[in-house]
C-alpha cells in the first residue's frame, strides 16, 4: 500500500561514497543535504586523514538553503574507541551505523558527543518484503532515544541493488509510530528514484552507486539525480 506524500515537502537528499573533494565542489549549489564518507571496508573505503580532508570540503559547500550539507560517516561494527578516536580528527556531523551495534553503543556515543546525529541501518532481505509492524517497533524501540533517523539498504550496502520496495510502507508506519524519519537507500538512481517518491512517503533518500560510472562520482549523474528528487 502506498502512502500519499505531504505537499512541499521536499525529501533530504544524500550522495554516499564521496572519495576526492573535486567532485564535492561540483556539488556546491544543488539542494543537497547530506554528504556520506565510508570508513567501513570497501571499494570506497577512505582514511581518517582522508575523511578529514573531505569532511572539511563538505562544510565549504552552500547547497539547500544556502546551508552546508552535513557530513556522514558509514560505519560497520567499528569498535567504540577506534570511534571516538575518529571522531576526534574527523568533524561528522552524522555518525550511520551499518552493524550489529548494540544500544550501549549508541548511548555512549551519544553521551559522548550530544550534537552528533546517529543514524540506524536496516537491512531489507527479500525474505522481508512483508515485515511484523509490531516486531519492528519492538527490535528498534531501545534504540529510539539515540537516534536520529532509520535507514533501510539492501544487505551491505552500496551493491547497486534495490531491496524489494515493498518493506517500506510496514517500515514507515513503524518509523511514525516511532517518532523518527525514514530515509531509502539501496540501488536507487535517476531512473527510479522518481517512482519511489511518487509511491512511497520517505523522509529521504540516500544514493551511491547510482551516480557513479564506472565505479567513480558522475558530477552529471548527481546533477540529475538531485533534479528527478525535486520534480517527484
Amino acid at each position: 500500500m502506498s502512502q500519499t506524500k505531504k505537499p512541499n515537502q521536499a525529501p533530504s537528499i544524500k550522495i554516499c561514497g564521496l572519495r576526492d573533494e573535486s567532485t564535492i565542489a561540483t556539488m556546491n549549489g544543488l539542494p543537497i543535504t547530506e554528504v556520506g564518507l565510508v570508513f567501513a571496508p570497501s571499494k570506497r573505503q577512505v582514511t581518517v586523514e582522508q575523511g578529514g580532508r573531505l569532511a572539511e570540503a563538505i562544510k565549504k559547500l552552500a547547497c539547500r538553503d544556502g546551508l552546508a550539507p552535513r557530513a556522514a560517516g558509514v560505519f560497520v561494527n567499528l569498535p567504540l574507541q577506534d570511534m571516538i578516536e575518529l571522531l576526534e580528527q574527523v568533524q561528522l556531523d552524522i555518525v550511520q551505523l551499518h552493524g550489529q551495534e548494540a544500544v550501549d553503543y549508541y548511548r555512549s556515543l551519544r553521551e559522548a558527543y550530544p550534537q552528533l546525529a546517529l543514524w540506524k541501518v536496516v537491512s531489507i532481505k527479500a525474505e522481508t518484503a512483508q515485515p511484523d509492524k509490531q516486531q519492528i517497533i519492538n527490535e528498534l524501540a531501545p534504540f529510539v532515544p539515540y537516534i536520529e533517523r532509520l535507514l533501510l539498504d539492501a544487505p551491505g550496502g552500496g551493491t547497486g541493488k534495490p531491496f524489494n520496495w515493498q518493506a517500506i510502507s510496514i517500515y514507515k508506519e513503524a518509523a511514525q509510530q516511532l517518532g523518527k524519519a525514514l530515509v531509502v537507500a539501496g540501488g536507487l538512481h535517476a531512473g527510479n528514484v522518481g517512482e519511489l517518491l511518487g509511491r512511497y512517503s520517505v523522509d529521504g533518500v540516500d544514493v551511491s552507486s547510482g551516480v557513479e560510472t564506472d565505479g567513480v562520482k558522475d558530477s552529471d549523474k548527481i546533477t540529475e539525480f538531485v533534479r528527478k528528487v525535486i520534480e517527484a
